[in-house]
């Protein structure tokens, strides 16, 4: 992707033409890592080096209340002008250190793929005698949270308020690297089979014990034996303890992308006795060692967490994270009400403003908007068992029948980018190649040689009650849909309702649902969409999908993992296979003029553990 920007480290992240351009960044420990290990570590990162060597620097545009600054940065176009100091604002990026680490391994001589061992400082934001702590930020979501357990959780909600309260031995950075969180450190052995993690000293549970080597292998062998993503650590044959401090994980085959798994909320650490205590059922208070612990949930109406006393992460004032006492999440429906709430003073903040709105309230000092780029792509969902869906050229007439430049002006007020894949515009592998395209004619004469000629009436698109992308996307496809004859209803019902429908696979169309990537890596998006659990739209590909799907998955060579994930777009668009792709969507947040500190990373996760209030 072309990109213009400099390499002084602030560089912005502008949106031309609806596409993210910025500066490119290359992390040194991840060149240096690559120059030094033996060739199977190398490849392992080879993948992630290049994702860094590829993508932009993923800064914040902030552009506060009453700044003007807003449009002309979204709708720039061509030239290559950085906005002015006032019209954003620029958070320094958290790396990790460079270089390799070399250890003795648990077994067989091993190079580092982790950094050294570095502060547990995060990056300022804000001076020392800026930065207030205390107060409870209020956060309102369309839908709250419906499963508080990361290894049974499908929904978006649930995983960013997990990702508040959880941790595994890895977490995300800022700049889309993996780095250190209950593990400071870790080995790869020369084989690429073997993993070893180093505990960090002194990390405990929100319940003050301390996070011992039984406590990961008793978290790790649940999440590899229940949920939708127990596949991430399928290919582990052995967990064992080295000593009191290291947790050896043991393949059986290489993975690309193991360490982006290990990342993942469903493979965080929990303690022993109450993985033991409850089994396969669900944590409906799960103690971990994240900046904040679960205090009260109440499904469809709200969630409190209270600031972890143990956490292990230093504020830029030299006292522990979180700044913030508490987070209050509340279930506010609609998007208006959400923004009024934030206006009034009765929220803090909230995600997924409508874009129609942006002109008015950038200009109203009574809030603050804060743009983010992230891996995000909204979709219409189909249940292929139900007619006319359960129709190859039904399906492939009513992608044809969708004009996505159409949903980008009058949907996104044009701020998205029409969709070409299932991949999200900055995932890695996306495929530039991909097509969509729209062609009504050729969409009839898909509809005339189906088995419903004539057309079809009476089934359902749905959508969360008040979301406006949902309805203004479901009103354009329902008119485009009905030009070939495909004549649909649409119904609002309650979100977590919705959610539960889906997952039932008790739908026909579903509106406004977007999938915002989990991993550093396309292997969760591509087999939660392929494989299992397909989004519950009872899609059956052909078995050479998932054989690619694994394939992909264990291939070290990144050119051949790029074709490979070609390929599996190709089948996907030509199958439409459960999902009809429409844009690509940065995050959109409106906050209240006293929320400091926010950030939201690439993978969407807001990290609420950096975030103070200034009165």
């Amino acid at each position: 992707m072309p990109v213009k920007g400099s390499d002084d480290g602030n560089a912005p992240l502008l949106l031309r033409g609806g596409r993210l351009a910025g500066r490119i960044m290359y992390t040194e420990g991840v060149a240096a890592m690559t120059r030094t290990t033996s060739s199977v570590a190398r490849s392992l990162l080879q993948s992630q080096a290049e994702r860094l060597t590829r993508r932009q620097a993923l800064r914040t545009l902030a552009i506060t209340g009453g700044s003007a600054a807003l449009a002309s940065l979204l709708a720039a176009c061509g030239g290559g002008s950085s906005p002015t100091a006032t019209s954003r604002s620029s958070t320094s990026a958290s790396a990790p250190a460079t270089g390799p680490t070399r250890a003795a391994a648990a077994s067989g001589s091993a190079v580092a793929t982790g950094p050294a061992p570095a502060p547990a400082v995060i990056p300022p934001t804000g001076t020392a005698s800026e930065i207030r702590r205390g107060g409870t930020l209020t956060w309102a979501y369309t839908t709250n949270p419906i499963k508080l357990d990361p290894v049974w959780s499908q929904a978006r909600t649930d995983q960013l308020v997990l990702a508040q309260v959880v941790e595994g031995l890895v977490r995300n950075s800022r700049e889309s690297t993996i780095e250190p969180a209950v593990a400071d450190k870790w080995t790869v052995s020369d084989d690429g089979l073997t993993y070893a993690f180093h505990l960090r000293p002194g990390i405990k549970f929100h319940n003050g014990n301390a996070v011992t080597p039984e406590d990961v292998i008793a978290s790790l062998t649940r999440a590899k034996a229940n949920g939708s993503n127990k596949w991430m650590l399928a290919e582990v044959t052995s967990m064992d303890k080295v000593d009191d401090a290291t947790v050896k994980l043991t393949l059986n085959t290489k993975v690309a992308s193991f360490l982006a798994r290990m990342a993942f909320n469903s493979n965080a650490v929990f303690p022993k006795a109450e993985v033991e205590k409850i089994g396969k059922d669900e944590f409906t208070k799960p103690i971990g060692t994240g900046p904040f612990m679960v205090q009260d949930f109440i499904i469809n109406d709200h969630l409190t967490l209270n600031k972890n006393p143990n956490y292990w992460q230093m504020g830029s004032d030299g006292k522990a994270l979180p700044y913030l006492d508490g987070l209050l999440f509340k279930q506010v429906a609609e998007s208006t009400t959400q923004v009024l709430q934030v206006q009034a003073g009765s929220l803090n903040g909230s995600e997924g403003i409508p874009f129609s709105q942006i002109p008015a309230v950038e200009k109203d000092a009574r809030g603050q908007l804060l743009i983010f780029p992230q891996q995000q792509i909204y979709f219409m969902v189909l249940r292929l068992d139900k007619p006319p869906f359960d129709d190859l050229k039904v399906r492939q007439a009513m992608s044809l029948a969708l004009d996505r430049k159409v949903f980008v002006d009058r949907a996104t007020a044009g701020k998205a980018t029409v969709a070409n894949s299932f991949f999200a515009r900055d995932e890695l592998y996306w495929d530039p190649k991909a097509t969509l395209p729209y062609d009504l004619d050729r969409a009839k004469q898909l509809i005339a040689q189906s088995k419903y000629p004539n057309g079809h009436s009476g089934a359902k698109i749905q959508l969360t009650s008040g979301g406006q992308l949902g309805r203004d996307n479901a009103t354009l496809a329902k008119d485009m849909w009905d030009k070939i004859g495909i004549h649909l209803t649409i119904e609002e019902i309650e979100g977590s309702t919705l959610s539960a429908n889906r997952l039932q696979g008790k739908f026909e169309v579903i509106s406004g649902f977007q999938w915002t990537n989990g991993i550093l890596d396309p292997e969760q998006h591509v087999v939660f969409l392929c494989v299992d659990p397909r989004i519950s739209s009872g899609w059956m590909p052909e078995q050479k999908v998932e054989d690619l799907t694994t394939a992909a998955s264990h291939e070290l060579d990144p050119n051949k993992r790029r074709q490979m994930y070609a390929d599996l777009q190709t089948i996907y668009n030509d199958q439409v296979g459960g999902t009809i792709s429409l844009y690509y969507t940065p995050s959109v947040n409106y906050l209240s003029p006293n929320v400091k500190g926010f950030f939201r990373t690439p993978l969407g996760v807001p990290l609420y553990r950096d975030v103070w209030l200034s009165k």
